[in-house]
């Protein structure tokens, strides 16, 4: 067959119906015999089914009063779309907030493609208050079509999915699932918030001492949960350990190791609903809510990326009095960007001075992005004085001061540049001044 051939032949066949899958899937010489029911009589779960087989759930309700580390589940709700949209403006859901689910997968290895599989969907939800929870297991790999269409029956009615780095990991893994079995995406139009985005927004600049802390250390789901709302774990299992103890599970048919992996999967679904929820009542308080610089920091980003300047300007002005330096620079830093673009170059001149007299002292070199803010401040304080006070002895001044710090050849090129150029205004001034004397 030539190339025009097979390429009419694959265009052909994208209208043809897909064919139905006609194999058994193989167990595996070394996986035992399981019977769900039995799983779920020691797991406190029951077998659905479903047109492909028995699919084992677990269901498991959080009410309302019960406490999560020092906040109640009834605060972990979500209480406007509106303040979802503003962390994520390209979210498109619907302002009443119908049925939101929350997402969270165990699998058997965390590289993705094609040969990961999903061995327990965590679903969560709201009902009167009280956060139920409903765990899909996989008690062998025959029964995974089952699996799969037990979670797209349940995700039938879901208005908003929320996951944290689902974007990423987990909706594409249960997407090359249902591909895989040529099964119809349930996901597809459901408007999707990555709470992870959201977090690595408003809590990054979480510090230690005067470094900033590693950005994916300090928004993994088990860090925030013990910052913001001091939960603390007893027993859990580490998440490398959790694909060993279903493969143990699958070889011996004893569910006891897959106990602890339940649990972790719940707690990690009760603390996206709890980091969701905080991030979006952060979003509707403003500044006054946030309890350290940090936050304002970082909220302050979240207004600005939304176009919300006016509050993206309260929080940085409220950051820009924290103590650790790399938060009140930054924060001066942004403040002063949005002056100057709302054409207010005096607010902005007076951010700019902020920024050197926070970074004079000797104490400020040991942060390596001092001295990077402090020249981009010397540079728009003397561009402010030369063109818009139109103090030319203060430009020039600043100009000079410029030249001494930077020892970038480029930097002081244009800075000479700059002086000359200050230097044939002030003569020009004063000759005409003279003048008129």
């Amino acid at each position: 067959m030539d190339l025009r051939s097979r390429l009419r032949s694959i265009v052909n066949a994208e209208h043809k119906p897909a064919r139905e899958l006609t194999y058994e899937p193989d167990t595996g010489r070394y996986e035992a015999t399981i019977e769900p029911r039995r799983v779920g009589e020691m797991l406190g779960g029951q077998p659905i089914e479903t047109p492909f087989g028995s699919c084992l759930v677990i269901d498991r309700r959080y009410e309302s009063n019960r406490r999560h580390g020092d906040v109640f589940i009834e605060d972990c709700q979500i209480q406007a779309a509106d303040s979802l949209r503003v962390l994520d403006p390209s979210l498109l859901v619907d302002p009443a907030l119908g049925r939101t689910v929350f997402i969270d997968l165990e699998t058997t290895g965390i590289s993705g493609g094609a040969g990961t599989v999903a061995f327990l969907v965590g679903c969560g939800y709201f009902d009167l208050g009280a956060f139920q929870v409903r765990q899909f297991l996989l008690t062998s790999y025959a029964a995974e079509r089952a699996l799969l269409a037990a979670v797209s029956d349940f995700f039938d009615d879901a208005d908003l999915i929320v996951t944290y780095n689902g974007k990423t990991f987990d909706v594409p893994v249960m997407e090359t699932r249902w591909m895989f079995h040529r099964m119809e995406l349930p996901l597809e139009g459901v408007p999707h918030f990555d709470a992870l985005h959201a977090a690595r927004r408003l809590w990054k600049s979480r510090v230690d001492g005067d470094a900033p802390a590693d950005a994916d250390a300090c928004c993994r789901l088990t860090t925030l949960e013990r910052a913001l709302f001091d939960v603390r774990r007893v027993g859990d299992v580490p998440g490398f350990e959790i694909p060993s103890r279903y493969f143990r599970f699958l070889r011996s048919g004893d569910p006891r190791p897959l106990e602890p992996v339940l649990e972790h999967n719940r707690l990690d679904l009760v603390s996206l609903a709890a980091v969701t929820a905080r991030a979006a009542r952060l979003v509707i308080d403003g500044a006054d809510a946030c309890p350290d610089g940090a936050q304002a920091l970082g909220l302050g980003r979240v207004y600005e990326r939304a176009g919300s300047f006016d509050r993206a300007e309260a929080c940085y002005r409220k950051a820009g009095t924290a103590d650790t330096l790399p938060i009140r620079g930054e924060a001066l830093y942004r403040l002063g960007l949005t002056c100057r673009r709302q054409r207010r170059f005096a607010d902005a001149a007076e951010a700019w001075r902020a920024i050197l007299a926070a970074t004079e002292s000797r104490a400020s070199r040991r942060w390596p992005q001092a001295a990077v803010l402090r020249q981009f401040a010397v540079e728009a304080l003397a561009i402010h004085h030369e063109h818009r006070d139109r103090d030319l002895h203060a430009a020039r001044e600043l100009a000079l001061f410029g030249l001494e710090e930077d020892s970038n050849a480029r930097k002081a090129d244009g800075y000479r540049h700059r002086l000359a150029r200050l230097d044939r205004k002030i003569a020009k001034k004063e000759s005409a001044q003279l003048f008129w004397n």
